[in-house]
């Protein structure tokens, strides 16, 4: 599967409850050693936004992100319900859908992911 056919896609949680739709993925390169040189990426998770408002600009993803106070403000509240699913909470794909392992309440937000102290930022 390429990333693009991930990207778009309508996601839902285990009971069925639509959580959003995938804006990024995340990736890790940590994979099998390739042609001796570098080892392969593999999806690590999925950024999955509630609306559709906008592209994703950096911003949500935590304090660490300078920019002007308006813009930061402005989008952090338009991607405040941007959420990060790690590959192991995705159940499969049905049809067009992601479907979760887990309920929405236990997907992180997106912005813990850039916290200090998290090693795997």
């Amino acid at each position: 599967m390429r990333m693009s056919e991930l990207i778009a896609r309508p996601v839902v949680d285990s009971a069925g409850e639509v959580v959003g739709q995938v804006a990024d993925v995340r990736l890790i390169q940590d994979g099998p050693l390739l042609q001796q040189v570098q080892h392969a990426f593999r999806v690590a998770g999925l950024i999955v936004v509630a609306r559709h408002t906008g592209r994703l600009f950096g911003y949500e993803r935590g304090p660490a992100i300078k920019g002007p106070w308006l813009i930061r403000v402005l989008l952090g509240v338009l991607h405040r319900d941007t959420r990060y699913v790690t590959w192991e909470q995705v159940g499969g794909i049905d049809g067009e859908r992601i479907v979760l392992r887990v309920p929405v309440r236990e997907l992180a937000s997106v912005r813990d992911l850039y916290q200090e102290g998290r090693a795997d930022a």
